[in-house]
């Protein structure tokens, strides 16, 4: 019988896990290729099974515990962690909107910020150039990850509106430089440890679930945090900045993992010109 109850222990928790890793390999390819779908019901349910697989092992293994345990404990956790993970973001995955400190048609403020050199980066250098500032979680969220490169890969276009694009977080000026060097990003790379810049312009996430970005590692081409925790950072929000420094165009993520499409981008830089 024990036998049994152990191959059973470890079947239950192969499944959990392999359910759990497919269904997240599928909706992050997703991700990727910037295709979040808004409702991942894929994913979810991928999860619920892993979960169930996983908890039914957990079970299983501590009627008879054996050297195997260790196995079956360790699959198990993976589904039932990131599960967890997921109920939370998912949760929180809509940021508090309406506390904008600008609007369409204000003359951007003055700001300072220090670029992946550690050089004061400031509002004037923006004088004379179409600007889009983009303020983003960090270096560690995924979807940041990919509206960035998004943002690379649609360059040609914004050189052809003459705009050159800035990107703020409360990264770190190493954790800066290392994501650039990551992502091959010939955007400006902004860092505001402190949040001065992100409270000044009223786009602070005050209490988010987030990762570390000096502890991330790369999977299949994306960021992970291995290491999360409730703390401040900016609400994804999109900015573009005349030659006159006037806001023309403001776009705030309703839910963090979902950001602006190219030819939502595509429109709006139309504005530059009206």
């Amino acid at each position: 019988m024990g036998s049994n109850v152990m191959t059973l222990d470890i079947l239950f928790s192969l499944l959990g896990f392999l359910t759990t890793a497919i269904g997240a390999v599928l909706y992050f390819a997703k991700v990727k290729k910037r295709r979040t779908p808004k409702v991942p019901v894929l994913f979810i349910t991928a999860l619920a099974i892993g979960s169930l697989f996983s908890a039914i092992a957990i079970f299983l293994t501590v009627q008879s515990l054996s050297i195997g345990s260790v196995l079956v404990i360790l699959l198990s956790a993976m589904p039932l962690m990131m599960t967890t993970v997921f109920i939370i973001t998912f949760k929180e995955a809509k940021p508090p909107l309406g506390n904008l400190q600008i609007k369409v048609g204000d003359k951007v403020p003055q700001f300072q910020a220090k670029d992946i050199d550690g050089t004061v980066y400031d509002a004037n250098q923006l004088k004379g150039r179409r600007t889009l500032l983009k303020f983003f979680r960090g270096s560690w969220c995924p979807y940041c990850s990919t509206e960035l490169q998004m943002f690379e890969e649609m360059k040609p276009l914004f050189d052809e509106y003459n705009v050159n694009i800035v990107a703020l977080s409360n990264d770190d000026i190493q954790s800066a430089k290392k994501h650039q060097a990551r992502d091959q990003l010939s955007h400006t790379l902004l860092s505001d440890p402190e949040l001065t810049v992100i409270r000044q312009f009223g786009v602070e996430h005050h209490k988010a679930l987030g990762g570390e970005s000096a502890s991330s590692k790369t999977f299949f081409g994306l960021p992970f945090p291995m290491v999360m925790k409730y703390k401040p950072m900016a609400i994804p929000t999109t900015l573009l900045i005349d030659e006159d420094g006037i806001i023309r165009w403001i776009d705030q993520a309703e839910d963090v993992r979902l950001r602006a499409n190219e030819f939502k981008l595509k429109e709006a830089l139309k504005t530059l010109v009206e």
